[in-house]
């Protein structure tokens, strides 16, 4: 196996580390900063989040854009190494 390129860590790294803030982090945060979750009238519990769900999602979809562009990237740019077949 090669040695990753500073480009290539910078897109494995950087979509895992949005990937984890996304989910972990930002998961974490509710938990500690003790999200309320109170429930109305009706019996629902109404979700309270410190940082919106719209931030969180977006956060985890350009962590995948990251990793789907070096997919890309790394796929069109190595040809196959086996050409007999």
């Amino acid at each position: 196996m090669t040695e990753l390129t500073t480009t290539e860590r910078l897109a494995l790294y950087g979509g895992g580390l949005l990937l984890l803030l996304g989910t972990v982090g930002i998961g974490l945060l509710e938990i500690v900063a003790g999200a309320p979750h109170p429930v109305s009238g009706d019996g629902q519990i109404v979700h309270e989040a410190l940082v919106p769900i719209t931030v969180r999602s977006y956060i985890i979809l350009l962590g995948l854009v990251f990793w789907g562009a070096y997919a890309t990237l790394s796929v069109a740019r190595s040809p196959p190494t086996d050409t007999s077949v």
